[in-house]
């Protein structure tokens, strides 16, 4: 295995990148990334956590003809702790399930997470024990790695960098239609729609409808990710939020140069192209 995908990045095209890549050297940077996720996959069963979602940013990037630096972000989710969660406030939504984010940055590895004060913040839940249990499960998913912090909210505030559309069209068919439409753009990958409603439902609560769809563009998303590559937690893949709430169908989605801003004090045009473009996808789907 280690050979054979020696030999794809041997013949990999490293478009985007500055300086000759060291395919070796990058092999064994994969390869600690990935070890890096078995240690969380390992935490997550010991807390009876369920694997949701891998998204391998560097190797659908390799696919797609570029290079990114090793980077994944992995899903994991506690459906009772969710729904408490969103009952409180249905936008954190857009911040669940647990992520964790492997990556390398100037040739450090690091791991980041979002934690229970961002969400605090983010989302106006002040529930003491709610968030608690929050941050001690989030505590034990990186326990044992080195290099790993939480997203710096020093300055958050609430509602920071959710965007927010009303959709003309009922839940279902608002959920089609931007399915629909993120497809049509032909460099786009699709990874999960994640209904809170039914999770709920299957530990025997209920909540309003809630279903969280998570999609990306392999390509576009290295370029971005290339000098911010800890944005991979928040913006890639893209989360959009749909929520049903006093009768309207409400669509909620992170705006990357404000995510861009919050990981890195910084933003970059690509970041901007890519806000234009999915409001645009976005608001086409909604819209009648």
């Amino acid at each position: 295995m280690k050979n054979r995908s020696l030999m794809m990045l041997l013949a990999l095209p490293l478009m985007g990148c500055e300086s000759t890549v060291d395919p070796i050297a990058y092999v064994s940077e994969l390869q600690a990334v990935d070890q890096n996720a078995l240690t969380v996959e390992a935490n997550a069963q010991g807390q009876n956590l369920d694997h949701v979602q891998t998204i391998d940013h560097s190797r659908l990037a390799e696919q797609a003809g570029e290079y990114l630096a090793p980077s994944r972000v992995d899903f994991y989710t506690n459906d009772a702790l969710n729904t408490a969660l969103l009952k409180l406030n249905p936008e954190v939504g857009l911040d669940l399930p647990f992520r964790v984010l492997n990556y390398m940055e100037g040739g450090i590895q690091k791991t980041v997470y979002t934690d229970a004060e961002f969400i605090q913040k983010r989302h106006g839940i002040t529930d003491e024990t709610t968030l608690t249990q929050y941050q001690l499960q989030v505590e034990q998913l990186v326990r044992g790695l080195d290099n790993a912090s939480a997203v710096n909210s020093d300055t958050l505030e609430q509602g920071y960098g959710i965007e927010a559309l009303e959709s003309d069209y009922d839940f279902e068919t608002t959920l089609k239609n931007i399915k629909r439409d993120v497809l049509e753009q032909n460099d786009t990958v699709w990874f999960m729609n994640w209904d809170y409603k039914a999770q709920a439902e299957s530990i025997g609560q209920s909540i309003p409808k809630a279903t969280l769809l998570v999609f990306g563009g392999p390509a576009p998303g290295a370029t971005a990710m290339t000098d911010f590559p800890s944005i991979g937690l928040d913006a890639f893949g893209q989360k959009v939020l749909v929520i049903e709430q006093e009768g309207k169908v409400i669509v909620l989605y992170n705006d990357i140069v404000d995510m861009s801003e919050l990981h890195y004090g910084d933003n970059a045009i690509s970041h901007k192209i890519i806000n234009f473009r999915l409001s645009k996808t976005l608001g086409g789907a909604v819209s009648k």
